[in-house]
Formats: C-alpha cells, sequence, structure tokens
C-alpha cells in the first residue's frame, strides 16, 4: 500500500451518501454504453448549474466553426466553438482574460452543452471570456484527432481575441476537467514549444487549471514514477470512475502509450510551462498522476498550487453538488483562476508563488 493510501479514507460527510447509493451500473468495455452512462450523470450536473445562471443580459453566447484536421477519410474537417462573452459592467469595450476550455468524459462523452451552464457563470462571475471547445470524440475518432483539434480550437482562440472581447495580456489560461485537463495540459506543452505562442508572439499562455487531471496512460512505460503511481490499483473500483473504465477509454482512443499528447507526465521537460493550478481527489484512481505531475512541474520551476481533497471520488461534484465538499472544490477553482490570473502583470512576466492545500 503506497503512502498515500490514507487520502482515500472516505470523507466524512460524502462516505454515507456514497453508501447509499444503488448498485453499479452494469460493468461494460463497450465506449458507447459507457458513454450513455456518462450522459446519464451529466443531466444533474447541467441542472445543477441552470439553477444559477446568471442574467442573459450579463453575458453573450456565439458559436462559430473552426477549421480542423479531417480525422480519416470523409470526416468534417471543422468543429465547433461556444464562446461566452461578459457584458462590460463599466460599459468600456473588453479586454477580459480569456479561458480555452476541454470538457471532460473520457475522451469518449461529453459535448458543449456538458459544462455549459457552469461557463455562463464563470463567464460572468469572474469577467473571462472563454472559448468552450467541441473537440471530436473516440471511437468514432481515434488519437490524435481530439488532441489536434483542441489544438486548433487554442489557436483559433488566440487569433480571435479581439473578437471575443478578450486581451491576451490579461491573462490567457488553458483549463478542463479530467481528459479535458488532459487536453489542456497537452496543448500547453505543445504551446510551449511553438513558435506561434513563442515569448514575445502575444499569444503566450499564462496559466493551467487541471481539475482531477489524467496526465498519464493508463498502459504507459512509466519507468521510476511506478512506485509513485498506485492509485490506480489501489483505487481500482473506486466510485463513479474506474481503472476498468478508464483502461476501456484509453482502447477506444487507441493513443500511442507514451506519446507526450496524451501521457504529459511523461514529456522529456516541464520547465518554461505556464503556472499551473491542480485539483486532486484522494479516492480517484487518477489520484497519483495529478500529485506526481504537481511534483514535476514545481520541480521544473512552473509555480503550482496543489489542492488535494481526501476521500472523494472522480465526478463527485457532478452527482452530490449540494455538500460542502463539493462547495470546497467550487470555491478553489474561482480561487485558483483569480491566482492565475493575479499572476500576469503589464509586461508579460508572473509574480513568484506556490501553494499547497489539503
Amino acid at each position: 500500500m503506497s503512502l498515500l493510501a490514507h487520502l482515500a479514507a472516505p470523507d466524512p460527510e460524502l462516505g454515507p451518501l456514497i453508501a447509499k447509493l444503488g448498485p453499479p451500473a452494469p460493468l461494460t468495455d463497450d465506449p458507447l454504453v459507457l458513454r450513455k452512462q456518462f450522459e446519464a450523470a451529466s443531466f444533474l450536473h447541467q441542472a445543477e448549474w441552470e439553477d444559477r445562471l446568471p442574467p442573459a443580459s450579463d453575458y453573450r453566447v456565439e458559436e462559430h466553426t473552426v477549421p480542423a484536421d479531417a480525422g480519416g477519410p470523409g470526416e468534417d474537417r471543422e468543429i465547433t466553438v461556444r464562446c461566452y462573452t461578459p457584458t462590460s459592467r463599466d460599459g468600456g469595450d473588453g479586454g477580459f482574460p480569456l479561458l480555452v476550455w476541454f470538457h471532460g468524459g473520457g475522451f469518449v462523452a461529453g459535448d458543449l452543452d456538458l459544462d455549459d451552464n457552469y461557463l455562463r457563470n464563470f463567464c460572468v462571475d469572474l469577467q473571462l471570456s472563454i472559448v468552450n471547445v467541441g473537440y471530436r470524440l473516440a471511437p468514432e475518432h481515434v488519437f490524435p484527432t481530439g488532441f489536434n483539434d483542441a489544438y486548433a480550437g487554442l489557436k483559433w482562440a488566440s487569433s480571435h481575441a479581439p473578437n471575443l472581447r478578450a486581451s491576451l495580456a490579461a491573462g490567457f489560461i488553458v483549463g478542463g476537467t479530467s481528459a479535458g485537463a488532459n487536453l489542456a495540459a497537452a496543448v500547453a506543452l505543445r504551446a510551449r514549444d511553438d513558435p506561434f505562442f513563442a515569448p514575445g508572439s502575444g499569444r503566450e499562455i499564462t496559466g493551467q487549471l487541471l481539475q482531477t487531471p489524467q496526465v498519464v496512460h493508463p498502459a504507459a512505460s512509466v519507468g521510476s514514477y511506478a512506485s509513485e503511481l498506485r492509485s490506480m490499483e489501489e483505487q481500482a473500483d473506486a466510485p463513479f470512475l474506474t481503472a476498468r473504465k478508464l483502461r476501456a477509454f484509453a482502447n477506444a482512443l487507441r493513443a500511442p502509450p507514451n506519446d507526450e499528447r496524451i501521457s504529459p507526465l511523461l514529456a522529456s521537460s516541464h520547465a518554461g510551462l505556464p503556472r499551473a493550478v491542480i485539483q486532486v481527489f484522494g479516492m480517484d484512481p487518477l489520484r497519483d498522476e495529478g500529485l506526481l505531475y504537481a511534483h514535476l512541474l514545481r520541480d521544473a520551476g512552473v509555480q503550482t498550487r496543489l489542492n488535494v481533497y481526501p476521500g472523494v471520488p472522480h465526478t463527485f461534484t457532478m452527482v452530490f453538488p449540494e455538500t460542502d465538499i463539493a462547495a470546497r472544490v467550487e470555491r478553489d477553482v474561482r480561487d485558483g483562476l483569480r491566482w492565475l490570473l493575479s499572476s500576469v502583470l503589464p509586461h508579460g512576466l508572473s509574480r513568484d508563488s506556490s501553494c499547497v492545500t489539503f
């Protein structure tokens, strides 16, 4: 047993609620069945945030099509992005920070509607311009289609910032949950080495928001990290997300396990990445890779804020949004975004800061 196993001890508030849940859905490795199961849970998330929608006059929503690589013969060469822009509270022309968002769903589920109400709330509360990227899913669209779509959405957003009333100088953040956090981390790595986003370009990414990230393929050769990545085994049968599901998602995606576009944890270097906020849940098969990624970023000189929530499983906030611990997760997300934005100075440099909370 790893030294981190104590993080899986059930949260006092959440444990009794999980115990009252009915039997889990039938076991399956079929990604289309898993997609249906995810969609059923996602309705709770959407309904919760529908009750918290800001007034329609406080923001606008527009959809745009973005050119993308064809994943295969006969496939579309475009994706859709949904953009949320605040209405200026002072009547100004905008200049809002920009957040590019990637939804979760194991690369096989989720869509632009999953976080739609959530992002509308974010947009107004934090005065952010947001681009929600509708990347294509496996098994219909295998790797690297989803990654390429995410990167195309990122480039489109940076090139269209004025139309979104955004100013990249005010902050340019990538973010997502679970598989979406994987995409956020992976595009941040790619952008670091892309002259299009190079320092001095005016398009440098300034922050990463990684919620319960998956940052290493379950079949990757992890070498000396193996002893630090025990949660996939120890939390194999955790509520909501199991190791078997993660492997089924990976099989559907068909990515080379050690490719840094799916396993950013295994990149040869993490130096030069934008500062990061990482949230990790203690009763989650992905727990240890999130903790290790935070450690690797710090070792590479990347300012990193790590929030750890013992005793809670993956996606619990979708099922039990009324709990105190879910409210804490939500407060920390917003505080983390404010921290990322507070680091942006007029000349594009960042203040030195780091934080770990349990």
